[in-house]
């Protein structure tokens, strides 16, 4: 873990796609935002292209950048990309299944998706909505229509909005495992220190807590490979203390499979 350095996101995936990317390899950027990204994979010598609700932001000019918004299904032909980033993005957006299926559907078998959001799992974040139902201590108010729509666009009425939908990480972790995907690995991104100063004093809870449903969740479901991993992700110091989470999934199989698996084993129950 990184505790001190930089908090921009994009200093870890500049990190990062240098080791995952491919040259030649097929890549989105969705949202792409200013092109930073898009910049650093034409580097690396992939195939780039680029989307973004409001693509006119994007500064690469070499690079064509489609007007896509991640609620809608994308503009890009089933199985045609290597690699795809979703950076800060999926926060924004209500019905986050359907990113992931419409991710899932653009890779390639095998392909990845590296996707950053801020770590709505993290201590500080924990405690900000017990206590105020926001985001960020007696900085940011409960969702509401002033601060949480962020830009309006003028052709349409559509609305962008803000961090309304900030979401954990095992509920990404099953948003993708209900898409084909499966998690690979969670990259460091820099320690919140509000989050590190409270942790001495909320792990044990946490830990106790989270073995309690864990053994509950043995004695119902019997199925405790699933239940340590997620009691795994539960109890992370890393998950706990970190700003962002930097998710790195792959595609092992498409959504029909995935969710004839889940059949297969019997999860669909209405059982409480």
């Amino acid at each position: 873990m990184n505790f001190f350095g930089s908090r921009d996101i994009k200093h870890y995936i500049a990190k990062l796609l240098p080791e995952i990317v491919k040259s030649e390899a097929h890549c989105l950027d969705f949202p792409c935002g200013n092109g930073e990204t898009l910049k650093i994979l034409k580097d690396q010598g992939a195939k780039v292209y680029g989307a973004d609700l409001f693509p006119e932001l994007c500064r690469v000019s070499d690079v064509t950048v489609k007007k896509a918004d991640l609620s809608q299904t994308f503009p890009f032909e089933d199985e045609s990309m290597d690699l795809t980033i979703c950076q800060e993005g999926i926060e924004h957006v209500g019905n986050q299944n359907f990113v992931f299926n419409e991710f899932s559907r653009i890779l390639k078998p095998g392909g990845k998706l590296i996707l950053t959001t801020p770590n709505y799992s993290k201590i500080k974040s924990r405690l900000s909505y017990l206590l105020t139902e926001s985001e960020s201590f007696n900085r940011i108010m409960p969702p509401n229509e002033v601060e949480s729509i962020w830009l309006n666009t003028s052709e349409d009425d559509r609305l962008y909005f803000g961090h309304v939908f900030l979401t954990g990480i095992t509920r990404l972790r099953l948003f993708g495992k209900l898409a084909g995907f499966e998690l690979k690995k969670v990259h460091d991104t820099k320690v919140n220190h509000t989050s590190l100063l409270y942790f001495p004093l909320l792990y044990p809870l946490i830990w106790l807590s989270s073995f309690r449903t864990y053994r509950r969740f043995v004695r119902k479901k019997g199925n405790k490979d699933l239940a340590w991993k997620i009691f795994k992700i539960m109890t992370s110091p890393k998950i706990l203390l970190e700003n962002h989470l930097l998710l790195e999934f792959e595609k092992i199989e498409d959504r029909q499979q995935a969710i004839e698996k889940i059949k297969a084993k019997g999860h669909f129950d209405m059982q409480t």
